[in-house]
């Protein structure tokens, strides 16, 4: 593995994104670390008023990514959960490594980007969401400094712990 570089994933690069995230989900140790992209936001992957879209790239290869989500309307149900009505709300999300990658520190890098995009668009507080038997996902979240806030059921379905810091 050379030097990776980090940047914004462009068009060009959907076929590698879709694999990724064919083979990323397709191999979970637990199907429930994950909420299932629905057909509608996989057609939104490169709209930056939804969710801002970064690479881990190997060469040309892209070996990990990380969204930004934004959009306020898709936040609603957990500004509601953590009483943040009136504050501007992002949340980390999106967070795949291709397996042969794992525990070279590329999610932190790649959230690290990600949490200093949110600040720098002028955002009050960063928040994301783990299920609660994915440590490596929650150790990288308190890494970045958010703190656990409480463990509850978002989409009417999915058991998460939520993080939460104020930027």
């Amino acid at each position: 593995m050379s030097d990776l570089i980090y940047k914004e994933i462009e068009k060009k690069d959907e076929k590698q994104l879709r694999d990724l995230i064919k083979t990323v989900l397709g191999g979970l140790e637990n199907p429930q670390f994950f909420i299932p992209y629905a057909d509608w936001e996989l057609e939104q992957l490169y709209d930056k008023s939804y969710a801002p879209l970064h690479g881990a790239y190997d060469g040309d290869k892209l070996v990990g990514m990380a969204q930004l989500y934004i959009r306020q309307d898709f936040l609603q149900e957990y500004i509601d959960i953590l009483d943040l009505n009136g504050y501007k709300v992002c949340e980390l999300g999106g967070n795949l490594v291709l397996p042969e990658y794992r525990g070279n520190g590329i999610m932190y890098k790649l959230i690290q980007l990600q949490s200093k995009l949110a600040k720098d668009m002028g955002f009050d507080y960063i928040i994301s969401m783990a299920h609660p038997d994915n440590i490596g996902s929650k150790k990288n979240l308190m890494k970045l400094g958010l703190e656990y806030v409480k463990t509850t059921t978002v989409n009417e379905t999915f058991l998460r712990d939520i993080f939460m810091m104020k930027l």
